[in-house]
């Protein structure tokens, strides 16, 4: 009975030291392309180094999560970066879905215009006369 006991104890207490950590599986999509995968898009987690890039098929993992709340933050060149704030836990995954737009230029441009100051020279003229 007294190894029971013991061993009751030395699993609740391993239990008890065990991380909890959670993981985040998500997807991310072209908002301007019918909502195609898209590859090589990189997720981050605002505030730390945690950092993920998609796979061929948009898809990305991040694991070793403690519990709580973050902010992702998803960057692809020529689109428009987008912040997400997620619950991450440990109890189950958290799956999340991403669209990114294109980034728009505006649609008024300034235009300016450069000018510089020119100068004419007039060149000395000779007249030669032949008889």
């Amino acid at each position: 009975m007294k190894q029971l006991i013991v061993l009751f104890f030395i699993l609740f207490s391993a239990s008890l030291f065990a991380q909890n950590t959670g993981l985040v599986v998500g997807k991310i999509l072209d908002k301007e392309m019918d909502n195609t995968p898209l590859a090589f898009a990189n997720v981050s987690v605002k505030g730390s180094s945690l950092k993920a890039t998609s796979d061929f098929s948009g898809m990305f993992l991040l694991e070793n999560l403690q519990d709580g709340e973050y902010t992702l933050v998803c960057n692809f060149p020529g689109y428009e970066p987008k912040e997400i704030n997620i619950v991450v836990d440990s109890a189950e995954p958290t799956e999340i879905k991403l669209a990114l737009g294109a980034f728009m230029l505006p649609s008024q441009m300034e235009t300016a215009s450069i000018e510089s100051p020119s100068e004419k020279k007039a060149l000395k003229q000779t007249t030669t006369s032949l008889n």
